[in-house]
């Protein structure tokens, strides 16, 4: 290790004004964000002005601070219009659709309380009170609907599937004489509960439901 005339350590490559590279890059790189660099700036100038690595090593920190700094944001795309649109929908749900829906699930309770009762129409009691019972369902599915438009999503394809066999069905019944399209007039009403429900839905998003994309 190389000795001075007073027998002292020769000083150090890295080791200038009493600050070590490693310390100075430290300095340096907190004074470029702000922060307390934890020395002078003094001390570690004057070792930048005599430690041409540590001189590199800044202008390189800076060139990549200011490159950061420079690029520019992505673009996101603009959520407002449809964010006021789901609004406008929630807040102009038709009155007057829950109010038909309303009537048609009560409508549905009276045309269910006779096979409840045992009228057989032709069928066993038990097969009447069967079937009184899922016209019942349904009939309770669709107030609770009127009440609360937001439930209407898991009725709407039970209700379709149901209104889609009850009307081919009565067609073929029809068709072949087993019965008349007056007698069968009470599938109508399921018909229109789907129609009132598919009107709300459209007009009333889930609580859940995301925002769509611009």
């Amino acid at each position: 290790m190389p000795i001075d005339r007073l027998g002292n350590r020769a000083a150090l490559p890295d080791d200038y004004q009493g600050m070590t590279c490693e310390s100075c890059r430290d300095a340096l790189s907190a004074r470029l964000d702000g922060e307390d660099p934890g020395a002078a700036d003094a001390v570690v100038d004057r070792h930048l002005a005599g430690c041409a690595a540590c001189r590199a090593w800044s202008a390189q920190l800076t060139a990549a601070a200011g490159s950061l700094r420079l690029t520019p944001a992505e673009k996101v795309p603009d959520l407002t219009a449809p964010i006021l649109a789901a609004h406008r929908r929630r807040a102009a749900t038709p009155g007057p659709a829950r109010v038909a829906l309303l009537l048609v699930g009560l409508a549905q309770v009276v045309v269910a309380l006779p096979s409840l009762l045992g009228d057989a129409d032709g069928a066993s009691v038990h097969v009447a009170r069967e079937h009184g019972a899922w016209e019942l369902a349904l009939a309770i599915g669709l107030v609770v609907a009127a009440v609360r438009p937001a439930r209407t999503t898991g009725l709407v394809p039970l209700l379709a599937v149901l209104t889609t066999a009850l009307v081919v069905s009565t067609g073929i019944d029809v068709a072949s004489g087993h019965t008349t399209a007056m007698a069968e007039s009470g599938h109508l009403l399921p018909l229109m509960g789907l129609a009132m429900l598919v009107l709300l839905r459209r007009w009333t998003p889930t609580p859940d439901a995301a925002v769509p994309a611009a």
